[in-house]
Order: C-alpha cells, then sequence, then structure tokens
C-alpha cells in the first residue's frame, strides 16, 4: 500500500500552490462587499431545506436579492466537517457535512479571468437517510 501511494505521488509532475484560494477563501467568508462581488449571479444550486419546496425549484438562482452572507465555521463548536476536491487547476468543489446529523451543504468555486469566485452554491440539506 505505501508503494503504491509512493507511485502514485511520484508520477505527479506538478504541485498545484492554492495560497490564492486559501487567501480568497478566507476574505470570502469575511468581508461581504467582496462576497458579493465575487459570487456568479444569477447562481444555480438549491436552498436550504430543498425538499419542502417540492417540484418548484426547476428554475431557482441565487440573486443578491435572496444571499445570506456565508461567514466562517467554527469547526470546534460544530460537527461539521470539510472537504475540498480540486479539478485541475481552477476548480474547486468544498462539502460541509454533519455526518450524525445527516445534513451538508456544496460550494462550487471557479478561476474565472485569473480570479476566483463561487458559481454554485446547496444549502444546508440532508445528505443521507437516517438508519
Amino acid at each position: 500500500c505505501l508503494l503504491a501511494t509512493a507511485l502514485m505521488l511520484s508520477c505527479q509532475s506538478k504541485k498545484t500552490d492554492y495560497s490564492d484560494f486559501n487567501k480568497f477563501y478566507d476574505r470570502f467568508l469575511q468581508d461581504s462587499l467582496f462576497q458579493i462581488q465575487h459570487i456568479n449571479f444569477p447562481m444555480e444550486g438549491l436552498p436550504d431545506n430543498a425538499v419542502a419546496y417540492g417540484d418548484t425549484l426547476s428554475n431557482f438562482r441565487w440573486t443578491a436579492e435572496n444571499w445570506r452572507m456565508h461567514r466562517p465555521i467554527d469547526f470546534q463548536k460544530t460537527k461539521f466537517e470539510q472537504n475540498f476536491q480540486t479539478l485541475g487547476d481552477e476548480l474547486i468543489i468544498e462539502n460541509l457535512i454533519d455526518p450524525a446529523a445527516g445534513y451538508g451543504m456544496l460550494r462550487r468555486w471557479a478561476k474565472i479571468g485569473g480570479e476566483w469566485s463561487l458559481i454554485y452554491y446547496v444549502g444546508l440539506n440532508p445528505v443521507q437517510e437516517k438508519q
């Protein structure tokens, strides 16, 4: 297993530097004006508890009018777990899940014209059936 990991790591020709995304992400969650300027409105996604809306969400879009500011999550005080998946150098998918509650959120970030923007957001919704 270690050998396979070493082989996979040695095949990567370059390590992408996401420090610019990390700086952007921190500012996005702290600065409301910056946040609004870096959302691709009208943006696709789903609101919190989308299942309650039934079939009325086929044309749902986030707009500046229905947007609620995103703030940092205190992972020490919540049960949320954060996972980032990178697709190339210019697309990042972020999953925020509370596995105990079975709820999560999803954000997709893209680098457009040299700047990061939020391009898709699914609010707090069930992510698995409770057993």
